[in-house]
C-alpha cells in the first residue's frame, strides 16, 4: 500500500513524518489491514517509536498513535534509505508541489 497526503503547515519535519505515519495507520485500518510493516526515510521517527524516546512536542500525537497501535495485531516500523525509497520520495515531492490539503491511498501492492 502506498499513498500521498498534503497538509497545512506543521511544526517540524518530524511532526510531518509522524502525522503521515498516523494517517497511514488510519488508512490501513480502514482498509482492514491489521498486520503492517511501515518504512520511512526518517531515522529520527524510527528511533522515537522503537526506542520510545520522549519527545514532548509530540505528546498529543503520541496518544493517538498509541491508540491506533493497539488496533494492530502486528506492527513494525523500519528505516529505509531515501535512495532505496524512490516511489515514496517522488510521492512526497509531488504532494509538496500541490500545496493543498489532499490524500490518496492505493491498496495495490507496489511492484
Amino acid at each position: 500500500m502506498y499513498g500521498s497526503f498534503g497538509m497545512d503547515q506543521v511544526l517540524s519535519p518530524l511532526h510531518a513524518e509522524f502525522t503521515i505515519l498516523v494517517l497511514a495507520m488510519k488508512s490501513s485500518l480502514q482498509l482492514g489491514f491489521t498486520s503492517m510493516s511501515f518504512q520511512t526515510d526518517c531515522l529520527q521517527l524510527v528511533k522515537l517509536i522503537n526506542d520510545e524516546e520522549d519527545w514532548r512536542a509530540l505528546a498529543s500525537e503520541w496518544n493517538e498513535f498509541i491508540h491506533l497501535l493497539s488496533s494492530f495485531t502486528v506492527f513494525s516500523i523500519s528505516f529505509i534509505a531515501r535512495e532505496c525509497n524512490v516511489r515514496a520520495d517522488l510521492l512526497a515531492k509531488e504532494a509538496h508541489l500541490q500545496n493543498s490539503i489532499f490524500s490518496h491511498v492505493n491498496s495495490d501492492i507496489p511492484g
